[in-house]
């Protein structure tokens, strides 16, 4: 089975941001605030919150839809939309950050795909297992606040294995960005602590 390094992962994710990927794209879809790239190498990245509405449409809709008790509704829809159009292109790989990371552990789950998100938050309500969720890598920083949300209190977890990034210095706020899990990745006291791939 094909692996995907998790630096490569980190920087492909990074350069869907600053658009250096552009000519890296096959097919994208950008609809209803949904965007997500199907990469020439069958990769395909999901970025994270980039327009105001993405906060009520799906950041902050924890209940409503029809997700009922087991999903975060927004991140769901955000997810349906992907699993529309990444299903028949058959991704290799998935990758997402932030929003784009809620959506990947549910489109990476369901299709049972390799899949790795960055600062993702936790995106399902029940203890018991999801079908396809042993696809799922999650990187997390420890002072990544997004990660932490919803809180536990509302019993939400992510989806998949979740790995934390212990930096030395907490510095809460800052470090959601791909450029600063990019850094820490790069420290072979945090690497060493992680699979150098996925799946493993």
């Amino acid at each position: 089975m094909a692996k995907l390094e998790l630096m490569k992962a980190a920087r492909t994710m990074l350069a869907a941001y600053d658009n250096s990927n552009a000519s890296d794209v096959k097919v994208s879809v950008n609809i209803n605030g949904v965007q997500a790239a199907y990469l020439k190498n069958g990769i395909l990245v999901i970025p994270g919150t980039n327009e105001a509405s993405d906060w009520a449409e799906f950041n902050f809709n924890v209940w409503s839809g029809d997700s009922g008790a087991l999903w975060h509704a927004g991140f769901l829809r955000h997810a349906q939309i992907v699993f529309s159009f990444a299903k028949p292109l058959k991704p290799k790989f998935i990758i997402g950050h932030s929003l784009g990371g809620a959506s990947a552990q549910i489109v990476g789950s369901s299709l049972k795909t390799p899949t790795i998100t960055f600062g993702a938050p936790r995106v399902y309500k029940e203890s018991s297992p999801v079908s396809g969720e042993g696809w799922v890598l999650n990187i997390c920083r420890s002072d990544d606040s997004v990660c932490h949300v919803p809180p536990p209190l509302l019993g939400f977890r992510h989806i998949g294995s979740r790995r934390w990034l212990l930096p030395d210095k907490l510095n809460p706020g800052e470090d959601h960005r791909m450029d600063k899990y990019i850094h820490l990745l790069g420290r072979k006291s945090v690497a060493k602590n992680l699979p150098a791939a996925w799946p493993v």
